[in-house]
């Protein structure tokens, strides 16, 4: 396992390991299992919700896109909210044993954690909301481009998860306390 020497203003060096990739692949597969089963659960509820308003007018339709927007809300903030919540930890990572932490080997500021997320998960976020907008008024055509685009988005990330020893906030290996 690789490890990174932090110096510090006392004149020690902290040494922290990086995480195999496979545990920080299997740690966002782990997530992205949850936010799926999620995006499962808030379908469920939404088509039986929603399911009578249609054929009922442009307000119906309105309401139904507020209602979705409201149901799919944690989805865009999943990772922001457990890893502030969760001390540097989304479930994925709480099961892999790793956790992010600063340069320092503390807990990151809220600031650290919003830059992480808005670098990681924008474009998660543009994408979900394309799906939605597909679901609605879709066609083959822009089916084949989402799929496209979610292949690059993870392909992406992979070769970003893969290239980096240090990404803006460390995941760290740490025990897994339960």
């Amino acid at each position: 396992m690789s490890v990174i020497r932090v110096p510090t203003s006392f004149n020690i060096d902290v040494e922290f390991e990086i995480p195999e990739f496979y545990r920080r692949l299997i740690a966002l597969l782990i997530d992205l299992f949850v936010l799926w089963l999620y995006k499962k659960f808030a379908d469920l509820i939404l088509t039986s919700i929603t399911g009578s308003m249609y054929g009922e007018g442009i307000d119906a339709y309105y309401n139904a896109w507020g209602l979705s927007l409201l149901l799919y809300l944690p989805i865009f903030l999943y990772h922001i909210v457990m890893e502030i919540t969760l001390n540097g930890q989304s479930v994925g990572k709480k099961i892999m044993g790793l956790r992010v932490v600063n340069e320092n080997g503390g807990r990151p500021a809220i600031s650290q954690f919003l830059i992480r997320w808005f670098l990681r998960d924008i474009w998660f976020v543009i994408l979900f909301m394309m799906g939605v907008y597909n679901s609605f008024y879709g066609s083959k055509t822009e089916g084949v481009i989402l799929v496209l685009l979610v292949l690059a988005y993870f392909i992406t990330e992979l070769v970003l998860v893969v290239s980096s020893k240090k990404v803006s906030v460390w995941e760290i290996s740490s025990p897994i306390l339960f």
